[in-house]
């Protein structure tokens, strides 16, 4: 491939976490990928290296918000707990029987299909051997749109004794929440749009010591995207599949400066695939 300027990049990144932008920054963002070897040695080469075994790779995101927001604070402080006054809007799909070819489910405008083929697109869902395993798929592609940012702002999960209900959640509370309509075809919608978002009129963070959590286990995906791309061009994002913090902040309140909460991310392998970070964009 020949030498092109264009690919000399310059510029700032959107950062979100778990599917929620975390708005401005200053500073930059920083992304630091390390990895660990293991140089072989044997007697008859002395200190000449006959080998070297990767052993290990990390890779970490510091990032300085400049929105010292109640929320961002609750989002990337572990052992946290958000008390507010607002309600998050939530919605289900009940399927009485398997779903079958070309029944959808449509959040906000974004139709899902189900497929006996393999997916090709983020909004195709293939069939399972059983209602939870399709369901589940519908989950892995809504949570695949949330990390493109097709469908942004909502999560996903599967509840019921047979694992027949999506449950759909706007992530911010507020009455917004509402008018997320929501349809589908072989399932039956709770509404035609999710209901119970309360607008926040007050809140806060109330923070323990931590002791004994489990990072791993509460680690959202972490994605950076480039401002100067559009919002559907992902060819440039890079994207943490599983990124937590410890809460380690620090920020000063002074007269001639901003607040910023400077953050460091962690990523681990995802426990299933291995996975612990992808550059470019997800559906190549």
């Amino acid at each position: 491939m020949p030498s092109s300027t264009k690919n000399v990049k310059l510029g700032v990144c959107k950062l979100i976490y778990g599917g929620r932008d975390m708005g401005l920054t200053q500073g930059g963002v920083e992304v630091t990928v390390s990895t660990e070897t293991h140089k072989v040695e044997v007697d008859q080469f002395g200190k000449s290296a006959i080998n070297e075994l990767i052993m290990g790779r990390t890779v970490a995101v510091k990032a300085p918000l400049a929105e010292t927001t109640i929320r961002n604070m609750a989002d990337t402080m572990p052992g946290s707990t958000l008390v507010t006054d607002g309600v998050t809007a939530k919605g289900t799909v009940t399927f009485a029987a398997a779903p079958a070819a070309g029944n959808t489910v449509t959040i906000g405008g974004v139709a899902f299909a189900f497929q006996v083929a393999k997916p090709t697109s983020v909004n195709q869902v293939k069939i399972g051997a059983s209602t939870a395993e399709s369901l589940a798929n519908l989950v892995d592609a809504i949570g695949l749109a949330q990390l493109r940012q097709d469908l942004g702002g909502i999560r996903a999960s599967v509840s019921g004794a047979t694992s027949n209900i999506l449950n759909i959640e706007v992530v911010d509370p507020g009455t917004a929440g509402n008018a997320v309509t929501l349809v589908a075809t072989g399932g039956v919608a709770s509404a035609a749009t999710l209901t119970g978002g309360v607008n926040e009129t007050k809140a806060r963070v109330e923070v323990t010591s931590g002791v004994g959590v489990d990072l791993l286990s509460i680690a959202k995906s972490l994605r950076l995207h480039p401002v100067g791309k559009a919002d559907n061009d992902f060819s440039d994002d890079f994207l943490i599949y599983q990124a937590s913090t410890p809460g380690a902040l620090t920020y000063a309140y002074k007269l001639d400066s901003e607040r910023i909460f400077n953050v460091e991310f962690t990523g681990y392998p995802d426990p299933v695939s291995g996975k612990l970070f992808a550059a470019g964009d997800l559906l190549a």
